[in-house]
């Protein structure tokens, strides 16, 4: 079996547990539909059924299974009716649908999909007949040889030899990953056991060394005190002893007594001490192997979440011209599940990203000697911290550093004199931000800004760093590192006013001691010098919104966060520990609590918060941004002006409705002529414009402005149904800022457009 053949069947396994689930959950649903619902549970079942059969045939269509995506389609639109309220739930609808989904079931168990003719007859007829209810002719529904009463011992019969077939020859069995979840949590509470008995060592080690101490001082005045002894010994002999010196001997006695008694305890407590660490040792590491074998458990590997990948890829690519293969080494790593989930969109967002900006097209490449066809690379590797590490790459263009540039000048107004000082390193960290985007035009697919800011944002969510390179004409590299399970990290022990707080190990730059004369006051900003420049100084009680307590002497403790020009100096009151920390999240009335991301339980069994340095550093921002401002003037509160371009008076009116309801001062033109007048006669900051117009369309409208030095920056938005990728590319040359779809135009999605522009 070639590499081809091993992916097919490997997806076709995966369809079919993702299938089998489907259609369970459907004809659940049915059945409690057919049952009589209230209003509002009726519309909940009619949109899970709808949105099963859609979810379905999607994935049916990619793995080229067309019979359930046809009947999909068919049960989707009969759903879709029930929703529009163009049909009723009638027993005969019921019939059809609880048919329709037997014979899913029906085809799922069908080795390899091979359809016997009495098989393809029902299912030309179930489609027949569900289109007939679709269109609410429910008189017309035929036999088509469909048999409720036989389809269901049909199906049962075959199910059960399917299922009898699968436990003869599967190694492997199907348990709810609900289950899986809640055995893993129970596991992850025993580490807490473990971190108890450590505990529980190091106090007996912390008792043993106060005896020691206690014997070193005793050892100092015993000569003496034996001394007072034998002196009060030899005066009985010739006379009777004072009450006082009685005493005195009687309690010299009795530390000679404790001396062998001291010496017998101290040596119970080192056989406890050897039994507890052993002890400890033992249990930690049983625990730590089960631990490990209930993560091999829910661990999956990479090519869970990458084998749709490449027909992702191919899609994208068909659709923007171009041809690229993608490479995947190192799929076969596992990783926390619960993990793997959270890294499906970001990683997605980078592929889109390397597709969109980074490959060229085939006659660019074959300008730069390069070959038609673009690579993308994902390459996993597991390294030695618990970590695993992807490269995602392409061969492209790289990314344009001088347009970079130019965006970041504009949005952080720098003067020449900083602006020579930018580097790479701070241009690439840039890009990273919310409504920051290398694409001159947005489009359906991307120049937003935000794909990125969501990346970075959930690989710190997780834990994990990421950063990038590149190259002009080589291409581009985002390098992530993430955790390989969510369950302990190192951490470090702080001491912030009256609270301790427990912060990653891996999330802290450096923990400095500085002067309080070192603090400098820069326009109203504490900041402090450091790597030959100056940073900002924050204090972490005031972050937290915690009271805090003025500390003597003439130092300050601080704890460095964040990268490069993001850095920020905390200043903490005390660093008390670095352990192995055991997280522990939230529940669902605290799934999101600003600067704190979860908590940790010590083996003292005190409760430790644990910090979210990526919060703490947007908060410190906020804090260092509260600058005197009463030299500055205000600027004038006034409505943004749009020019509508429109020649249909439909459209113009919807658009003109839409962007008055947002708040916008908004004028109409009836094709590119007029809307040119009308540009050169007042001041608009937007223009709106459709493509397909009389006298001037909105390709030669946007030529026209960006060749009028006046008119040169003015921001355009071409609105338009013309979807083809060439058209959408000749918006692009032309200097169109974004290019919408009316096809699959939204309301939301104009709005967010035109307020990034503007």
């Amino acid at each position: 079996m070639n590499e081809r053949e091993k992916f097919r069947k490997r997806i076709l396994e995966t369809f079919k547990i993702e299938a089998e689930e489907a259609v369970q959950h459907m004809a659940y649903n049915l059945i409690e539909l057919e049952k009589g619902q209230s209003e509002s549970r009726e519309k909940e079942l009619i949109e899970a059924m709808f949105r099963e059969a859609h979810s379905l045939k999607g994935a049916s269509r990619a793995v080229n299974i067309n019979d359930i995506e046809s009947i999909c389609q068919d049960v989707e639109n009969v759903f879709s009716a029930l929703k529009n309220k163009k049909i009723k739930l009638i027993p005969g609808v019921f019939d059809i649908l609880h048919l329709a989904v037997n014979i899913l079931s029906e085809i799922l168990v069908v080795p390899d999909a091979k359809i016997t003719d009495e098989l393809n007859q029902k299912i030309s007829g179930i489609s027949m007949n569900l289109r007939k209810v679709e269109q609410g002719v429910t008189d017309e529904i035929k036999d088509f040889g469909l048999n409720e009463k036989k389809d269901l011992k049909s199906k049962s019969a075959k199910s059960e030899n399917f299922v009898a077939t699968k436990k003869v020859s599967s190694e492997t069995i199907r348990v709810n990953i609900g289950k899986l979840d809640d055995l893993l949590v129970q596991v992850e509470e025993m580490l807490s056991l473990k971190l108890t008995a450590i505990q529980h060592s190091e106090d007996l080690k912390s008792t043993l060394q106060k005896m020691a101490d206690w014997k070193r001082e005793f050892s100092k005045v015993f000569p003496a005190v034996r001394d007072i002894l034998q002196k009060l010994e030899k005066k009985q002999k010739n006379e009777k002893l004072t009450k006082e010196e009685e005493n005195v001997k009687n309690l010299i006695r009795f530390f000679e007594w404790s001396t062998p008694f001291f010496k017998t305890l101290e040596n119970e407590l080192t056989e406890l001490k050897k039994l507890s660490v052993q002890e400890s040792y033992d249990t930690g590491l049983k625990i730590e192997i089960l631990l490990e074998n209930i993560k091999k458990i829910i661990s999956i590997p990479f090519s869970a979440i990458l084998d749709v990948f490449p027909k992702a890829v191919r899609d994208l690519s068909r659709d923007k011209g171009k041809k690229i293969d993608l490479v995947v080494q190192g799929d076969d790593i596992e990783i926390d599940r619960r993990i793997l989930e959270e890294m499906r969109n970001p990683l997605m967002h980078l592929i889109r990203n390397c597709v969109d900006h980074g490959i060229e097209k085939p006659e660019i490449r074959k300008q730069k000697n390069k070959t038609e066809a673009g690579i993308i690379r994902i390459n996993i590797e597991r390294l030695e911290n618990n970590n695993v590490e992807l490269n995602i790459s392409d061969d492209g263009a790289g990314i344009d550093l001088e347009n970079l540039k130019a965006k970041y000048v504009k949005q952080k107004k720098n003067t020449s004199k900083a602006t020579s000082k930018i580097t790479v390193n701070n241009l690439l960290s840039y890009i990273f931000k919310s409504g920051i985007s290398t694409s001159n035009i947005i489009t359906d697919i991307s120049g937003r800004g935000l794909g990125l800011a969501i990346v970075h944002e959930k690989i710190e969510q997780l834990g994990g760093a990421i950063t990038v390179n590149t190259e002009k004409d080589k291409g581009t590299e985002f390098k992530i590192q993430i955790p390989l399970s969510v369950v302990t990290f190192r951490g470090v022990q702080i001491k912030a006013g009256d609270l301790n707080y427990m912060i990653p190990t891996s999330k802290i730059e450096r923990v400095i001691r500085l002067q309080k004369s070192d603090i400098k006051t820069v326009k109203n900003k504490a900041t402090i010098p450091f790597n030959k420049g100056v940073i900002p100084l924050v204090y972490l009680t005031d972050v937290l919104e915690v009271p805090y307590q003025e500390t003597e002497g003439n130092y300050i403790l601080a704890m460095i966060l964040g990268k490069q020009e993001n850095q920020i100096a905390f200043a903490i009151d005390e660093i008390i520990d670095e352990e192995e920390v055991l997280v522990k999240n939230f529940n669902t009335h605290l799934k999101r609590v600003r600067n704190i991301s979860g908590a940790t339980v010590l083996g003292s069994g005190k409760i430790i918060p644990i910090l979210n340095v990526s919060d703490l550093l947007k908060s410190a921002i906020k804090e260092t941004s509260i600058v005197i401002k009463q030299t500055e003037t205000e600027k004038e509160d006034r409505k943004k002006s749009v020019l509508v371009v429109e020649d249909s008076i439909t459209s113009r009116m919807l658009l003109k409705n839409i962007l008055e309801t947002a708040g916008y001062q908004v004028k109409t033109a009836i094709d590119g002529v007029e809307g040119l007048t009308k540009l050169k006669e007042e001041n608009f900051d937007l223009v709106l414009s459709d493509v397909d117009m009389p006298r001037m369309n909105g390709f030669d409208l946007t030529s026209k402005i960006r060749a009028d030095e006046v008119l040169l920056e003015k921001p355009i938005v071409l609105v338009t149904s013309l979807s083809n990728r060439e058209d959408r590319e000749r918006g692009m040359e032309v200097g169109a800022n974004a290019y919408i779809v009316k096809s699959s135009f939204d309301q939301g999605n104009l709005l967010e457009v035109i307020e990034k522009l503007v």
